[in-house]
């Protein structure tokens, strides 16, 4: 089995439990130790819960969908196929853009 399959694999699983952990969190008092962390989301409670929620949503979604694709691209694609690849890229780029923006979103309600 290729590496970037299982790179794949263990990165959607990691993006689905943080996003899951982030909605756990999301409604507890301000904690610093886990969680979306950026100024704006650590400015205020509301903020805080607000930016958890959102985007620990998106990368539960994200994380479970790219999942299912790396799973897919096993049985449909060789080891060596350019797929597997742009799974890993489409994975990155959803949970650097969903973080973006959530951090849009914190922008306007604040």
């Amino acid at each position: 089995m290729n590496v970037v399959i299982i790179v794949n694999i263990i990165t959607s699983l990691g993006i689905m439990l943080g996003g899951l952990c982030m909605r756990k969190y999301a409604k507890t008092p301000l904690d610093h130790s886990i969680g979306f962390r950026t100024v704006r989301a650590l400015s205020s409670d509301e903020a805080w819960r607000f930016a958890n929620e959102k985007c620990g949503m998106a990368w539960t979604v994200i994380g479970a969908v790219c999942f299912v694709l790396s799973v897919a691209a096993v049985f449909l694609f060789s080891d060596n196929s350019p797929a597997h690849i742009a799974v890993l890229i489409i994975l990155t780029a959803a949970a650097v853009l969903s973080a973006a923006w959530v951090e849009i979103q914190l922008r306007k309600i604040q």
